[in-house]
C-alpha cells in the first residue's frame, strides 16, 4: 500500500491518519508534505518541483532519511501524477490518496482523473477526505463498498458510455445498465447492508461513498 499526500486540504488530520496501514510507503507531492509532518509521519519520497513546500521543512526531512526528488516547474505532469508513477514502479498496487481534494477545483478534478491513470497501470487508487471515499470501476477493477445501512453511494461515468453496470447490496439495484456522460441518475444511492459490489463491462464509472464518521 502506498500513501500520497497531495497539496489539497486535511481538516480532520487525527481521523485520516487512522486510515492509514502501517508500514505503508508514504509519498508526498511537493505542498502535501506539510499534511505528513501534521501527521507526525517520516514520508519515504517528497516529489515535485517544490513551489508549495518550505525549504525547512525538506531539510528536516532530508536529516530523517527521506528521499528528495526534485523536478522543474514547467512539465507535462503534476507532482501527484509524478507521486503515482513512483508508488507503481516502488511495487504498490494500492494507492490511498489524501489531501486531494479541497481548494481550487481544477486540482480536484485533476486528481480524480489521476485514479484513471493508475487504473491504466493496474493499480486501484483512492482519494479519502473527512466526508467521501472516491474510487473507479472498470472492467479490471471492480467495485466493493464497505460501510453502513443508509450510507450514500453515487455512480457517476467517467468515459462517453459505461456499459453492463451491475451491482448488489444497493437499494437500486442495476442489472445491465448503462450510463452516459450528461445524465447522472446514479447520484445518492444507499447501502442496504455493510457492503456492496459494482461490476462493469466497459467504461470507467466513479464510486463515491459519502461518510462522515471514518473507516
Amino acid at each position: 500500500m502506498a500513501v500520497i499526500f497531495a497539496g489539497g486540504e486535511i481538516q480532520d488530520y487525527q481521523a485520516l491518519k487512522k486510515l492509514i496501514p502501517d508500514k505503508s510507503y508514504i509519498i508526498c507531492a511537493d505542498g502535501g508534505t506539510r499534511h505528513a509532518r501534521a501527521m507526525g509521519l517520516i514520508p519515504n519520497l517528497i516529489i515535485g518541483d517544490m513551489d508549495s513546500v518550505q525549504l525547512e521543512l525538506l531539510n528536516y526531512y532530508q536529516g530523517k532519511g527521506t528521499v528528495i526528488c526534485y523536478y522543474p516547474t514547467e512539465k507535462d505532469e503534476v507532482d501527484t501524477e509524478l507521486a503515482i508513477r513512483e508508488a507503481v514502479k516502488a511495487g504498490s498496487k494500492e494507492i490511498l490518496l489524501l489531501g486531494a481534494t479541497g481548494g481550487r477545483l481544477d486540482h480536484t478534478l485533476a486528481n480524480v482523473h489521476l485514479l484513471v491513470a493508475a487504473a491504466k497501470l493496474g493499480v486501484r487508487g483512492t482519494i479519502i477526505d473527512e466526508q467521501h471515499r472516491i474510487s473507479l470501476v472498470t472492467p479490471q477493477l471492480p467495485g466493493e463498498i464497505k460501510g453502513e445501512t443508509g450510507d450514500l453511494v453515487s455512480l457517476i461515468p467517467l468515459t462517453s458510455e459505461v456499459t453492463g453496470v451491475f451491482s448488489t447490496g444497493l437499494k437500486w439495484e442495476l442489472v445491465d445498465r448503462s450510463f452516459n456522460i450528461g445524465h447522472p441518475f446514479g447520484i445518492s444511492n444507499e447501502l442496504t447492508g455493510s457492503t456492496a459490489a459494482i461490476t462493469v463491462r466497459e467504461g470507467i464509472l466513479l464510486m463515491i461513498r459519502v461518510w462522515n464518521k471514518g473507516g
